[in-house]
């Protein structure tokens, strides 16, 4: 059962890194400057940026300590 558990894990940390590295190459059209809200500002596109990394971050953490404990 830990087998499997950790496949699935190994499964899931390569998919969320797959995840990440579309995000990367996405960045423009996901974070940068938004036609349709022309009033939202740097500090709002840096806030939703910080907050998507953190939360990529901490689940892949997350994953990864119970990859290898």
């Amino acid at each position: 059962m830990i087998i499997l558990i950790k496949l699935f894990l190994a499964v899931f940390l390569i998919a969320w890194s797959g995840v990440g590295l579309w995000m990367m190459v996405k960045y423009d059209s996901l974070f940068g400057f938004h036609k349709d809200d022309p009033a939202e500002s740097s500090g709002a596109r840096a806030l939703n940026v910080t907050q998507v990394v953190s939360v990529w971050f901490g689940f892949f953490a997350v994953a990864f300590y119970f990859l290898i404990r």
